[in-house]
């Protein structure tokens, strides 16, 4: 499936605009697409477009161009970048915070081993609710009939505004995910249950705030092969005062569906952050 041209047509229908460049981000990135069918994530990849520069996460090889080869550290092959260092949750698959590109990290965080990587960056909502994901993972993709590049559970890194207040940055960060990705065709955003944000601890020694929220979602009749509830799991990790922006750990999935993910396993998601090797 790809994206009408024209703006936007509808719930996830959007031309991907030439990016202004940004400022201040955590992770140096090129930006592709995923357009909404309903409220059933499906994927569209694009070609790269300008990088985002910045602050990474623990650069591995920074001054080594993306072709080539490096004897550590996570793979550069933009199709399949792998990471070879055990999972902090035991048989989980690890995935690497680097996309073989521009971002080169010595991070990972882990799955479980029926999700499946992707080789690019995944977009929701628009407007003040659109984010990105990088390095992301799915579950259960091709779910909807007719749709093979659906899925019903998702997970990744994205950034958002360093305010200072770490637990209100994991809350805006949940609300900010659930409107985005679960907003019906119609312009009905889910019913949202907010947790409370918790202190934790992530990668051995990286303070964090963790907060989990449920949403109730009412489809319209133009919603097709969607849930009618959803949950989503954040970890936004402390950043320095004079940073822009704070790294989020993400993963969010329908709820009440066959096979559905475990919301317990969301948090296991999001607070796996580990050297990759």
């Amino acid at each position: 499936m790809s994206a009408p041209g024209g703006g936007y047509q509808g719930l996830g229908y959007y031309d991907e605009p030439q990016p202004k460049k940004p400022t201040g981000l955590i992770v140096s990135v090129v930006v592709a697409a995923v357009v909404v069918v309903g409220l059933v994530m499906t994927l569209l990849i694009v070609n790269p477009t300008s990088p985002v520069t910045g602050e990474p996460l623990a650069v591995a090889n920074p001054t080594t161009s993306p072709s080539s080869p490096t004897r550590s550290g996570p793979s550069n092959n933009p199709l399949q970048p792998k990471a070879t260092g055990a999972p902090k949750v035991e048989g989980w698959k690890v995935i690497a915070v680097n996309d073989g590109r521009e971002l080169q990290t010595t991070k990972a965080y882990d799955v479980p081993q029926s999700w499946e990587p992707l080789t690019s960056t995944a977009s929701f909502g628009s407007g003040d609710t659109r984010f990105t994901l990088y390095t992301p993972a799915i579950y259960m993709r091709g779910v909807c009939p007719g749709a093979p590049n659906t899925f019903r559970s998702i997970a990744g890194l994205l950034t958002v505004q360093n305010t200072g207040d770490n637990a209100a940055q994991a809350v805006a960060a949940a609300q900010r995910i659930s409107d985005g990705a679960y907003v019906t065709k119609g312009g009905v955003k889910p019913k949202v249950t907010m947790g409370q944000p918790q202190p934790v601890v992530v990668d051995k020694d990286k303070k964090a705030s963790t907060v989990s929220a449920k949403l109730a979602i009412t489809p319209g009749p133009e919603d097709k092969c969607s849930p009618n509830a959803a949950s989503v799991s954040v970890v936004v990790l402390e950043s320095k005062p004079t940073d822009k922006t704070s790294v989020v750990i993400a993963a969010f999935a329908d709820q009440g569906v066959p096979d559905a993910t475990a919301e317990a396993d969301l948090l296991k998601i999001v607070t796996s952050l580990h050297p990759a090797n």
